[in-house]
């Protein structure tokens, strides 16, 4: 009998221990769950935090020093970057499965002096690559713009660009550069958007299959304007996706208040517990630049970490069969997660924004008709890229 794993909720000076018999699925009416189909042996997705300065001053970015000490910590800590050997172990394991290996964390990931090597290396193994950026380093110089066509050049599967605005006033306010607003608000916004520009522009010349999309939280100040910026990106620019997010507040991770969502209604009254499980566990797995595994993405302080070995010493495979994650996925799919830290007070999984009919893989979708739609009518070539399962 395999031994059980201890949780140790915060304040709280004794451990829990859980049960090791619960049920491999759970059915609730004609909806069965378990691990998502291909994460069998190893995580579809492996999130990873790839640096935590940024040269962006977002007021709602859950790192930004107002909302959170983070960047102080993984200072303090030797960890602004993630280590080009640990990305590399990461990408060797990464390829074989084709899993994707999402670059995102507490800052700009092109601000990493290796990125676009990193990015490559893991591209010549297999692997799927999924980037997060603000998109300010990828122009307007020349040198900047060469780092975006290795990208493409090296078929990197989607770059997902974070503009959650429409126009130029509106971006100043949610999109400013470090340390205050920007000097000329209109030459900030076409600076930025030409960067998108050129990303399509890039992907035609070389006739490349990476996804183009463009993000956008749903916050209160983009609430006169969603409509109309999604429009602008998908009409007027002519990118494959706009993805409009919900707010988080990342809990008690951040100082950030629930009421600055733009649905007033996503927060209140949440449920103390909810029957259907996260999705997350059996779909991801998250790592930080000190090598450390967070249970989910909502816990960005990696305080979970301690119940993980580290990816420094061990694979992501022996992780994502541990004991750790396969008790929380037996309790989820018991029905009872929210007994579990920090799955309980979760406000993202309360709310229902983590389900499992929405998020990246509906993305791909959309987005990969729209990518062959666009090589179909410009260029006539019909393009070969990765679509998950119906």
């Amino acid at each position: 009998m395999k031994r059980p794993v201890p949780f140790l909720p915060p304040g709280e000076s004794g451990w829990r221990i859980l049960s090791a018999d619960m049920a491999s699925t759970q059915v609730s009416g004609e909806r069965s769950f378990g691990l998502r189909a291909g994460a069998e042996e190893f995580p579809l997705m492996v999130v990873i935090s790839i640096i935590y300065p940024c040269n962006f001053g977002c007021p709602n970015c859950p790192y930004t020093d107002s909302n959170s000490d983070l960047r102080k910590f993984y200072h303090a800590h030797d960890g602004d970057l993630l280590p080009q050997a640990l990305w590399n172990k990461m990408a060797d394991e990464c390829g074989p499965y084709q899993a994707w290996m999402r670059c995102t964390g507490g800052g700009e990931p092109m601000l990493h002096p290796r990125m676009v090597e990193m990015i490559e290396y893991a591209k010549g193994k297999g692997a799927r690559v999924w980037l997060n950026t603000n998109g300010s380093m990828f122009g307007p110089l020349p040198k900047q713009r060469r780092k975006l066509e290795r990208l493409i050049a090296a078929g990197i599967d989607l770059i997902e660009f974070s503009m959650d605005a429409g126009d130029a006033e509106t971006y100043a306010k949610v999109r400013p550069p470090h340390g205050g607003p920007p000097r000329n608000p209109a030459e900030w916004w076409k600076g930025q958007v030409a960067n998108v520009q050129a990303a399509l522009e890039l992907r035609r010349e070389l006739r490349g299959t990476t996804r183009v999309v463009v993000s956008i939280i749903q916050q209160e100040a983009v609430a006169a304007t969603l409509q109309a910026a999604v429009d602008f990106w998908l009409k007027t620019v002519g990118v494959d996706e706009v993805i409009t997010r919900k707010f988080l507040s990342w809990d008690d991770n951040t100082v950030i208040p629930l009421g600055r969502s733009l649905d007033p209604h996503l927060y209140r009254d949440l449920p103390s517990e909810r029957k259907e499980p996260c999705v997350w566990p059996f779909e991801r797995l998250n790592v930080d630049t000190l090598g450390r595994v967070a249970l989910c993405g909502q816990d960005i302080s990696f305080r979970t970490a301690k119940l993980f070995p580290n990816i420094n010493d061990v694979s992501i495979k022996d992780v994502w069969h541990g004991e750790t994650f396969s008790q929380y996925r037996r309790l989820h799919l018991a029905g009872r997660g929210a007994e579990a830290w920090p799955c309980r007070g979760c406000s993202a999984w309360l709310a229902g924004i983590r389900d499992w009919e929405h998020g990246w893989l509906k993305v791909l979708k959309t987005s990969g008709r729209h990518l062959k739609d666009v090589m179909r009518k410009d260029l006539g070539v019909e393009v070969q890229i990765y679509e998950p399962p119906a």
